[in-house]
């Protein structure tokens, strides 16, 4: 019961401290992609790939250094073994048995010896019925062809992960690029509709006075209510796609839902960025990820080749084992007064392949094989990254075209709008015209929100096609 107790005031005492776990991040684009270099879940799982491949490195590399293992052997023979041999097996040597038998002539003392019977057989049994081996082995690799090609090989993976951890990188800032990007759109889409809400319950208003007057009918009123529903439903829909976009965007970055992240750049801040610039920056095959991947990744398998051919190279490896062996009737192993008696033993181990069934020739021309294949993936990684630069530039010099064309389209249709209202208030234009120019101007709001989210967008592909995240 107390300890319930205590358990419960613990939880007390701690419970405010629960909701300050709740982190916030105050980010601008290039921190929000540093950040999510840093804690992003793809990110993380190409760093533990490239961990565990330096691990292999590693493990590879102790193979050609000293092997030292001990060992403890400890027998008890329920059952002495029984060896089995003639009975004469050990009997007088032959110039004995001539000496005896000479003497006995000599005195004629005969030699009272059984009669010998050659099918006779005695059982022997040797040794102690508990016995116990203690020794340490000691082994180094001398020479194998397939270990010094394979530890350049192990090298070359571990490069490849180093590039693979670069090329995580590089897609988690052109993610988190596109998803900031479409969070800030999302906010502006907000904010023009509340401020289109904001215009259109104004006139609203001025029209139910107007009307209630007798200088206009219910008609417009009517007219202009559809119009402010309308736009309502919008502002509510944009406000929960924006919702889902910061949520996205926590994902991108490695965070909770629950956590508070602000966004501190602005389109008008992003947009004014270095998009002339970016069009006129030199390109180069080399600065590519994926080029640089395909190109260890090519490396990796020459080097596979060559590990084939040298596993039909002779190896050479040499040993040392040093023992001592223990016999006893009972078990006194620990009393080390008495006699343990040492083996020691030393040597050099030379294997060489001899015949295979062609084995070998076949792992060679598979792992030949595979490097065509690489070198087949590279010339069409080349292409493809040759092509997408060109898209991606095309794409950023359209969307910036395309930015300025929709700026002047909004303009034009602001003055249509504002003209509109104007002649509505002095009963020149009707309402359904005011809810036109609306509309119209609503669209071409949407347009610049479009074209701006697509000028962000392209800039980030294309700065991913230069190699420059």
């Amino acid at each position: 019961m107390i300890m319930n107790q205590l358990k419960i005031f613990t939880l007390l005492m701690f419970l405010p401290f629960i909701g300050m776990a709740q982190e916030n991040l105050s980010l601008k684009l290039v921190e929000a992609q540093a950040y999510a270099v840093e804690y992003s879940y793809t990110v993380k799982n190409a760093r533990i790939d490239a961990l565990s491949a330096e691990s292999q490195v590693k493990e590879l590399t102790s193979i050609g250094l000293p092997q030292v293992n001990g060992a403890i052997d400890y027998q008890n023979f329920i059952d002495i073994p029984t060896q089995v041999a003639p009975a004469d097996a050990f009997g007088f040597p032959a110039y004995l048995n001539e000496f005896l038998f000479g003497v006995a002539q000599e005195t004629g003392v005969p030699i009272n010896a059984p009669v010998t019977d050659p099918d006779a057989v005695s059982e022997l049994k040797f040794g102690a019925p508990q016995t116990m081996t203690a020794g340490i082995s000691v082994s180094q690799l001398i020479f194998d062809g397939s270990y010094f090609v394979g530890l350049q090989a192990a090298k070359a993976y571990a490069d490849v992960m180093q590039g693979s951890i670069k090329r995580s990188e590089q897609q988690v800032k052109d993610q988190v690029a596109q998803a900031y990007h479409t969070v800030l759109v999302a906010q502006k889409n907000v904010e023009v509709l509340e401020g289109s809400i904001k215009v259109m319950d104004k006139i609203l208003s001025e029209t139910k006075t107007l009307q209630e007057s007798g200088f206009l009918e219910q008609q417009d009123v009517d007219q202009l209510q559809l119009t402010l529903n309308d736009l309502n439903n919008k502002r509510d829909y944009a406000s929960q796609q924006k919702e889902i976009a910061l949520l996205m965007l926590k994902f991108q970055l490695g965070v909770k839902g629950t956590d508070n992240v602000t966004l501190t750049d602005t389109i008008d801040n992003l947009t004014r960025a270095d998009h002339t610039d970016l069009s006129a920056q030199p390109f180069s095959l080399s600065n590519n990820i994926d080029y640089q991947v395909q190109t260890d990744y090519r490396r990796l398998m020459e080097l596979n080749m060559r590990n084939e051919k040298a596993k039909g190279f002779p190896s050479i490896g040499a040993f040392y084992n040093f023992q001592k062996n223990a016999q006893r009737d009972e078990f006194d192993f620990l009393g080390f007064d008495k006699t343990w008696y040492p083996i020691q033993i030393w040597g050099v181990q030379l294997s060489v392949p001899i015949w295979t069934s062609f084995q070998g020739k076949h792992r060679v021309q598979k792992a030949r094989l595979e490097l065509e294949r690489a070198d087949l993936q590279l010339l069409q990684i080349e292409d493809g990254v040759n092509l997408e630069y060109k898209s991606a530039l095309s794409e950023h010099t359209y969307a910036k075209r395309n930015m300025t064309n929709q700026e002047e389209s909004h303009a034009l249709a602001q003055r249509i709008f504002d003209q509109t209202q104007i002649k509505y208030k002095e009963g020149v234009a009707s309402s359904m015209e005011l809810a036109q120019a609306e509309s119209q101007l609503l669209t071409a709001h949407g347009s610049v929100i479009s074209a701006t989210l697509a000028l962000l967008n392209s800039s980030s592909r294309l700065n991913k096609a230069l190699g420059r995240y």
